[in-house]
């Protein structure tokens, strides 16, 4: 992980927007959870998205652009 990478840690109960690779805008919503609407903090690039399954999140890292 890089410093400059923006981790954004999700309840993985719903489907994702988006996947790795995927470019994004800040205020894009990045998950289908009705209850947790979660947006993209920074525009950048989705890096990853892994599975943390202790805590049952999706973790996708997204990496900023300047």
């Amino acid at each position: 992980m890089s410093a400059r990478e923006t981790i954004v840690r999700v309840d993985a109960t719903y489907d994702l927007r988006v996947r790795a690779g995927d470019a994004v805008q800040k205020g894009d919503r990045i998950s289908d959870a009705p209850a947790q609407q979660v947006f993209a903090p920074v525009s950048g690039i989705v890096r990853s998205v892994q599975f943390d399954p202790q805590n049952h999140e999706f973790v996708i890292a997204i990496l900023p652009t300047a």
